[in-house]
């Protein structure tokens, strides 16, 4: 997968911050997927976007894809932790509700509205209206998470591109009882880690170093899950963007309790009622083999549902409206204007400085004994090269050719005489 990368330091997390994230939303806060995971989304979501859906994109985020935005939603989190609360729907069993039950006795927790679903349609309505499309969407106080951050309409796609991922990391709407997969503890080839952690980055990590001819060879298409994208097509054309967020956050939900929170090779329960949270479970490679299949297609599944969106917001004639001016300025967003800064300044000081970090192109000069050295090496090349090309590198023609040449020297006396083997042609075997 392409896109922009970040380093290893833009994706640890200060201690810091972690500490506030996790005053403002509980101990189920922390990020979703991994920067590479999210960048794989942005590729498969690329593939499936109409032509203006894409040019409205580079327009809004300044020359940016949906890739290149990837870890934008992170970046936010580490400038203004209170955020974090909308990367989430957790789900309450610790008041009697039953933990995976039925849908009819779900409860979600989302606290003053800020929380993924809530979010998700608060940024959609956001910019339809911004488009002149106005629907009835939820509101949400950006104070109550953090106070004096505002979204402009470029900022809220943005969010909404991350928040799309965030959806389909089925940890994300987890349990509280077992901390959204934070308290089940599992162990993969002697590295121990939570259950989140291995579905939020173990996983990724484990194809990207084991698997990387794969990973960066052109899987995040749409049509490795064409059929799929067809029927989310049709099910949003004909009950609507709310009903499909609706339907997608079930559709994580269910996999998380069928899927995440069961072992896939001994069908062992990892959380809820008579799960051993205090127990290190496990994964053995007929397991992570199971669970690869099914990361990799949550990955494709986010990418073609969030080109669904963007193709529905951005191919509009209202599109042209939305603001491309960014309102959040993150600490990433700082460090890179210091950059920019610090090269300008550069520029200034030595002309012959560049962006790029080289100088200017010198004029062209011939360096003599490189050029002879050239030259002589081409003598030898070219004529053997040619002689391959027409006789080719089979032995027995090399052998007749030579015995051709000795018997046109001894029969021809000097004089090209015909009588000779130089008027015969020599036929090349393959």
């Amino acid at each position: 997968a392409g896109g922009a990368k970040m380093t290893v330091g833009q994706e640890i997390r200060g201690s810091a911050a972690w500490a506030l994230r996790w005053l403002a939303c509980g101990a189920a806060c922390a990020v979703a997927f991994d920067i590479e995971a999210h960048d794989a989304i942005g590729q498969t979501a690329a593939s499936a976007m109409d032509h203006e859906a894409i040019r409205q994109t580079k327009r809004l985020l300044g020359g940016q894809d949906v890739s290149d935005v990837a870890g934008w939603g992170h970046q936010v989190d580490d400038t203004f932790p209170g955020m974090a609360r909308m990367h989430f729907q957790v789900h309450d069993d610790s008041s009697g509700q039953p933990h995976c039950g039925p849908e009819a006795y779900m409860t979600m927790k989302c606290e003053d509205s800020i929380c993924l679903l809530n979010a998700i349609k608060h940024f959609y309505g956001k910019i339809l209206k911004d488009e002149g499309r106005p629907i009835d969407f939820p509101a949400m106080d950006y104070n109550k998470a953090q106070e004096g951050i505002k979204f402009s309409d470029a900022d809220a796609v943005k969010m909404l591109i991350n928040l799309l991922g965030d959806l389909h990391q089925p940890l994300h709407v987890g349990y509280t009882s077992d901390d959204n997969g934070h308290a089940v503890k599992v162990k993969f080839r002697g590295k121990e880690m939570s259950l989140y952690d291995f579905w939020d980055k173990g996983i990724g990590e484990t194809i990207r170093t084991e698997q990387s001819g794969f990973w960066y060879g052109g899987w995040t298409h749409v049509r490795a899950i064409s059929s799929e994208h067809q029927a989310d097509k049709d099910f949003w054309k004909k009950e609507g963007s709310f009903a499909s967020f609706d339907k997608w956050m079930h559709e994580s939900v269910m996999f998380a309790c069928e899927k995440v929170y069961v072992h896939p090779t001994t069908g062992k329960k990892l959380a809820g009622p008579g799960a051993d949270l205090g127990q290190v479970v496990e994964i053995d490679e007929g397991a992570y083999q199971a669970w690869n299949k099914m990361w990799l297609r949550q990955i494709l599944m986010a990418g073609q549902r969030t080109a669904i969106v963007l193709n529905d917001i951005l191919d509009a004639s209202g599109a042209e409206k939305l603001d491309n001016k960014a309102k959040v300025t993150t600490k990433a967003d700082e460090e890179k204007a210091k950059e920019y800064k610090t090269l300008e300044e550069e520029r200034k000081k030595n002309p012959r400085f560049t962006a790029g970090g080289g100088s200017r192109i010198s004029p062209a000069h011939v360096n003599i004994p490189v050029l002879l050295t050239n030259f002589g090496i081409a003598c030898v090349t070219v004529p053997l090269f040619m002689v391959v090309v027409n006789y080719g590198l089979n032995p027995q023609v090399w052998y007749t050719t030579v015995l051709a040449l000795l018997e046109t020297d001894k029969g021809g006396g000097g004089d090209g005489a015909p009588n000779g083997a130089a008027g015969r042609s020599v036929k090349r075997t393959e």
